[in-house]
């Protein structure tokens, strides 16, 4: 099984070709094999499940393609990237891939499971990975997060004052501001921020207040929802974004980013990329 998963990951990694997705969700599922696999991309032993649609497609190199081939174009060597909500490490381990051995990558996992998985699959990570255990907000400290039994499957698991989900499993850790942070260790310029950490978005903008002015971090990804219980948190942040010089797009599958008004498309669910303008 493992053989034929590899041919098919060679074939899909290829070249783009319509009907690359449903191959890797239907013939990867039938080539599932154990199930369970850790493969190797840039240093980081990245832990998947191939029952998982998610980890199939992180596997065959599809795994939210637009914003990783924005990445491509974007991140260069020598650049700093955060990470928050790191989950099973596949997005910092693309970005120590595009940010090389003179770059940095800063990935937080407050869950314990999923830093418990990070850690089992990485007894050495490459030295330009600084994996902490611990989530952004607006202060420095600690907090109740709540862990679920989803986080390893769905991602799910969030900050106590986001959400309240029946099956959370609480437990106390650190948490940062990321001007704090930043400070602390005198880092003075971010090239990506990626912000997909389930409702802390916000705080974890509010927490950056320093760095956003300063014009230290250049392009922001939020994760964002425009439906009926989120548009104030969504108004706020396209106003505070707004406010620091950012300009919203949304990526196309190439990566190229297209303008986007946010406010204008109820309904949204997508990931955001806010990018600095001249002022």
């Amino acid at each position: 099984m493992k053989a034929l998963r590899l041919a098919l990951r060679a074939l899909i990694q290829a070249a783009p070709f319509k009907g690359r997705y449903r191959l890797a969700d239907k013939a990867g599922a039938a080539l599932a094999g154990d199930l369970h696999e850790v493969f190797g991309l840039n240093g980081v032993g990245v832990g998947i499940d191939h029952a998982v649609l998610t980890h199939r497609l992180m596997y065959y190199g599809l795994y939210e393609e637009n914003v990783m081939n924005f990445l491509r174009r974007d991140l260069r060597p020598g650049d700093v990237v955060f990470d928050p909500g790191a989950n099973i490490g596949y997005f910092a381990a693309v970005c120590l891939g595009l940010v090389g051995s003179k770059g940095h990558v800063y990935s937080f996992e407050p869950s314990n499971a999923a830093h418990a998985h990070i850690l089992k699959n990485n007894p050495s990570p490459p030295a330009n990975w600084t994996l902490e255990h611990a989530a952004l907000t607006d202060h420095s400290g600690e907090m109740t997060f709540y862990d679920t039994p989803r986080v390893m499957t769905r991602g799910f698991a969030c900050l106590e004052g986001t959400y309240e989900p029946k099956d959370r499993i609480p437990h106390q850790v650190k948490v940062f501001s990321l001007d704090d942070y930043c400070a602390a260790r005198n880092i003075n310029t971010i090239a990506f921020l990626k912000l997909d950490i389930e409702g802390s978005e916000l705080k974890a903008l509010q927490g950056a207040a320093r760095m956003l002015a300063s014009d230290s971090v250049r392009t922001v990804l939020v994760e964002t929802t425009l439906l009926d219980h989120t548009v104030e948190m969504t108004r706020t942040i396209d106003d505070l974004l707004r406010g620091y010089g950012y300009r919203s797009h949304r990526a196309r599958r190439n990566g190229v980013p297209d303008p986007i008004n946010v406010m204008e498309h109820l309904g949204l669910r997508e990931d955001i990329l806010w990018t600095r303008t001249e002022r």
